[in-house]
This record gives structure tokens, C-alpha cells and sequence, in this order.
């Protein structure tokens, strides 16, 4: 048994059941006899503090929890606290004050190559609608694909930024779409696997 190990013991909080090695390295060691009378003296100090219960008024802990229900159905936060950074430390690290920082970043250290890049993915992008109508057409689904097509012509001759708020509006819809095919997905291998 060294000191380390004896203050370990001693952390653990149990200074009266002490393993017999332990209390026979403090009978020893001056500075772990020392740590020990410290640590005896703690526990008999906080059992005489805490060895009564307070009393309690009639009807406290209802009071308490009419108080708290009340304000919860306001919607207070009841561990809401300050935070410690200033305002402008904390934007700055929000992820869409980052991102944004980020983009600007790029466009400024290479924005023709981003720009040029940008432009050719839309251009890819923007024949999108010819190959949705050409593949439900293909698969059977000829009406939709021209409700589509006639929805969808006078996207394609209007300017690059309504196009992309088009496509931006749109995005959460097919989003959801291929969320919900691969969910059906998984359900059919699940299914296929219990077989």
C-alpha cells in the first residue's frame, strides 16, 4: 500500500471500512494518518448536519408542482440559463453564420472556378425535368408526365434566379419523396428477409 492508493481508497468515501492493509499504512504514515482523522472528521461532521430532516409545511411539494405545471403550460424554461459568451460570440459560431462564412470564404478565394462549376450543375440540373417526363413515359405514367411537362415549360424560359427559387421550393417535396421510397425500400427488405 503507497499514499496514492490510500487517498484513493479515502475518495472512494468510506473512511471507517477501510481494507485492514490501508488502515495499518496509516498507523505508518503520518500525512495518510492525518488525511484519515481529516476525512473521519468530514463524515461525522456531515452526518450531524444532515442527520435531521427539516421540516417540511403542510402542502409544500403541491404548492411546488402547481407552480411548476403553471409554468410549463406558459412555456417557461426552467433551466434556461445566461449564457456567459457575449451575443456576437455566440452568432458567430452558429452553424449558419459558419457555413455562410464558408461560402463567402471559397467565393472569395476562387469564386470564377465555384461560379463556373455552379453554372454547369445547373445546366445539368435544369434538363432534369426532360429526363423525369422521358422515364414516366417509360414506366407508364404518360398523363403525369404531361401534367408535369406543361406545369414545369415556363419554368424553363424564365431567368436563372426564379428557376432557382423554383427548384428551391421544390426540393423539400422530392426530399420527402425519396425519404418515403426508401423507407418502402427498407419495408420490402424486411419483409423479402423475414420470408
Amino acid at each position: 500500500m503507497n499514499c496514492l492508493a490510500f487517498e484513493r481508497l479515502l475518495d472512494e468515501g468510506a473512511p471507517d471500512r477501510l481494507p485492514a492493509e490501508a488502515l495499518a499504512h496509516a498507523r505508518d504514515c503520518e500525512a495518510c494518518a492525518r488525511s484519515l482523522a481529516r476525512a473521519r472528521s468530514l463524515e461525522r461532521a456531515l452526518e450531524a448536519h444532515f442527520s435531521s430532516e427539516p421540516e417540511v409545511p403542510a402542502g409544500f411539494a403541491d404548492r411546488v408542482m402547481a407552480r411548476v405545471e403553471r409554468g410549463e403550460a406558459r412555456g417557461v424554461r426552467w433551466l434556461a440559463l445566461p449564457s456567459a459568451l457575449p451575443w456576437w460570440t455566440r452568432v458567430a459560431f452558429e452553424p449558419g453564420v459558419v457555413l455562410a462564412l464558408a461560402t463567402l470564404a471559397l467565393f472569395v478565394w476562387r469564386g470564377n472556378r465555384w461560379l463556373a462549376g455552379a453554372h454547369a450543375a445547373w445546366n445539368a440540373l435544369s434538363a432534369a425535368p426532360e429526363w423525369v417526363h422521358s422515364g414516366l413515359l417509360a414506366v407508364g405514367f404518360g398523363p403525369l408526365a404531361d401534367l408535369l411537362s406543361r406545369a414545369l415549360a415556363s419554368v424553363g424560359a424564365a431567368p436563372v434566379p426564379v428557376q432557382f427559387g423554383v427548384a428551391l421550393g421544390v426540393a423539400p417535396l422530392l426530399a420527402a419523396i425519396a425519404w418515403l421510397a426508401w423507407r418502402a425500400g427498407e419495408r420490402l427488405v424486411a419483409t423479402a428477409g423475414a420470408r
